[in-house]
């Protein structure tokens, strides 16, 4: 689900309502197929293709998460959602938008020179701490709050503008 969101998201230029938009029409619409791993609090576990009726009261609040679905889950399960690969590459080729990806081209790609490496997945504990203080507290944390719980959770703090940035990018702001 998180390389779907991000593959949508790059196509779009990065507009946050549309890739929620688009990404949820395309499962409603069977040009992607979504499915869950779900595991059980014995250590069992399942996995379910849904049929575009589930996607229907669902929401894609932020990034790769997804809510609205609780009504399915039994006391203890995790989710784990995801998006099968084949519609995935056929509509959002890696690396290329979708418009382009038909277009052949004689050059070889550009590649960018890598910036520093993520320390410690800090983006997916404050997008999911983001999460859960809107849905529970009814407020948007600050990028300092969410720092310091980053540095009480993984002894690593990012920058404040960093997680600026990056709220910026959940929220469609």
């Amino acid at each position: 689900m998180k390389e779907a969101w991000l593959r949508v998201h790059a196509a779009l230029s990065e507009n946050m309502r549309l890739t929620r938009r688009d990404l949820k029409a395309h499962l409603l619409a069977k040009r992607l197929v979504g499915a869950a791993r779900i595991i059980a609090p014995d250590g069992s576990e399942r996995c379910i293709i849904f049929e575009p009726a589930f996607w229907e009261p669902v929401e894609l609040p932020y990034a790769w998460l997804v809510s609205g679905c609780e009504k399915h889950a039994s006391e203890g399960e995790a989710w784990y959602f995801f998006v099968r690969r084949r519609e995935l590459d056929k509509h959002y080729p890696i690396g290329e938008r979708p418009e382009t990806a038909t277009l052949a081209t004689s050059s070889s790609p550009q590649r960018r020179k890598p910036g520093p490496k993520i320390k410690k997945d800090w983006r997916l504990y404050v997008a999911a701490e983001t999460h859960r203080i809107r849905e529970t507290e009814n407020r948007t944390p600050s990028a300092a709050e969410l720092a310091l719980l980053c540095e009480q959770k993984l002894n690593y703090q990012p920058d404040p503008s960093d997680i600026q940035k990056l709220l910026r990018m959940l929220l469609g702001d």
